[in-house]
């Protein structure tokens, strides 16, 4: 069966598909818009987190690779402020890098010759923050474990009276492993130790000490000259 169309109803069906074609545009161009400012919100969110967390990298890590600022900033990490009894004052002594890794450990003394460690992290813009620290103490070798970007290390930091010390043995507690450290030349000295990946307790670890002929020391011998000096 064959329809004629007459031209009101030619013209309504031109019509309805004009208008059908007008906002399939409409919707594309409305679409796209979205999309515009969704991309725009999107790097405005994304600034703002990189603004954040830089602000705050940039607050962690402040303390300038220099000496000054890094006994100030050890002075503010220790006692929460820059006014301390002079007596109680700690100096750096010794600071060294853990090989390659972005660790440092500084060995910190006061006027009364009590020893602690603090460790340092360097970041990516050349300044340093306190991750851990020990308060000086009476003790002749700290030992600790540091986790680094490059596994985890052993380290001790210590005095030597008189250089009565000529290595010590660290053997951990939990694990069947140890190793020795050689501190005859130096009356304050920081040695580490890198640990294998399979060491699981890396803490704590018991110090024994021998002299120069390899005979063991009494910590208690070693106080004493402590006290002596």
């Amino acid at each position: 069966m064959d329809i004629n169309l007459d031209a009101q109803t030619n013209n309504s069906l031109t019509g309805l598909c004009s208008n059908l074609t007008d906002q399939k545009n409409l919707s594309k161009t409305y679409f796209g818009g979205n999309s515009l400012k969704k991309v725009l919100y999107l790097s405005l969110f994304v600034a703002a987190i990189f603004i954040g967390y830089t602000l705050i990298y940039f607050n962690q890590y402040h303390i300038e690779d220099e000496q000054t600022a890094i006994q100030a900033g050890v002075i503010e990490w220790l006692y929460n402020g820059p006014n301390i009894d002079p007596d109680l004052k700690p100096a750096m002594k010794e600071m060294i890098q853990l090989d390659d890794t972005n660790s440092y450990i500084g060995l910190i003394q006061t006027p009364d010759r009590y020893v602690g460690y603090v460790h340092f992290i360097k970041g990516w813009n050349g300044k340093f923050k306190i991750n851990s620290s020990s308060g000086p103490g009476s003790n002749i070798v700290d030992y600790q474990k540091i986790k680094t970007t490059n596994g985890m290390y052993a380290i001790l930091v210590g005095r030597n009276p008189a250089l009565t010390i000529d290595h010590i043995k660290a053997e951990l507690e939990y694990e069947e492993f140890h190793f020795i450290v050689n501190v005859s030349s130096d009356e304050l000295f920081i040695r580490y130790k890198h640990l294998p990946k399979d060491i699981k307790e890396p803490f704590p670890a018991e110090l024994t000490y021998y002299d120069k002929n390899n005979s063991e020391i009494d910590w208690s011998e070693l106080m004493d000259l402590i006290e002596e000096q």
